[in-house]
């Protein structure tokens, strides 16, 4: 994930600095999200299915043209990005909580990504879905991760919004809230990329060591088992002496 939106801030700032220095700087902002949102719309019609995230950066990109088009302010352009990653901040954040819709919970956001990506390499989609649910219902630490990453991402992804708001009103120079913003979204995306993969990471270990407490209990329960078996044995054993 931290990959696909890092590479979806760098092209439109590559672009724009080329194209810059030819055309207008709000033809060179417009044109510089028109490959974003071919790709977008590219993915949702080889994929069949409708991609929330990709449909957020489409209502980014129309409402944040539509703003640029009437006002003809390539400042007022620049909040494009930041509708985008407002729209999903706030999404990840309605996603902790736990919303009922009919017989479906609202999970953390991050669960479904994260499920899905366990879904594309396992041959057993159900299974995943299954084994997924029993660790999210038995499992308080599963929970938790989950909901932490939601909500650092999500706060993370509306503090690029009010960033650039900020810069906006302190900076006249539509390069340098370019600059300065996209510079401070990219600190953010590795951040939280670090973060996530630590986490991950620290989840997988309490997981390991869970499987072997678990297992170890399983021997413990084996071994009590064959105890008590063998006590009931000799306990037989001398109460048929006893009655000969």
């Amino acid at each position: 994930m931290a990959m696909h939106m890092l590479f979806e801030l760098v092209v439109p700032i590559i672009i724009y600095y080329v194209l810059r220095n030819f055309v207008s700087p709000l033809l060179a902002l417009l044109l510089a999200g028109v490959p974003t949102a071919l790709m977008v719309i590219i993915k949702a019609y080889r994929e069949r299915k409708v991609d929330m995230m990709g449909v957020l950066m489409l209502l980014g990109f129309a409402v944040s043209a539509l703003l640029a088009f009437v006002q003809s302010d390539p400042k007022l352009y620049l909040l494009r990005e930041s509708a985008m990653t407002l729209a999903m901040g706030l999404m990840l954040l309605i996603t902790m909580f736990p919303l009922r819709w009919r017989y479906h919970i609202l999970r953390p956001f991050m669960f479904y990504v994260a499920r899905q990506i366990a879904i594309s390499s396992s041959m057993s989609a159900n299974t995943v879905r299954e084994h997924w649910d029993w660790f999210w219902e038995h499992y308080g630490t599963f929970r938790n991760f989950f909901r932490a990453i939601t909500g650092i991402w999500g706060l993370g992804l509306v503090s690029e919004f009010l960033v650039r708001v900020m810069l906006l009103n302190t900076l006249d120079d539509v390069d340098d809230v370019v600059y300065f913003s996209n510079i401070y979204m990219m600190v953010v995306m590795v951040v939280l990329g670090g973060v996530t993969i630590a986490s991950a990471l620290l989840l997988r270990h309490y997981y390991n060591l869970e499987q072997e407490r678990v297992k170890a209990a399983e021997r413990r329960s084996e071994i009590e088992r064959i105890i008590a078996r063998a006590a009931a044995e000799q306990q037989q054993k001398k109460s048929t002496v006893t009655k000969q």
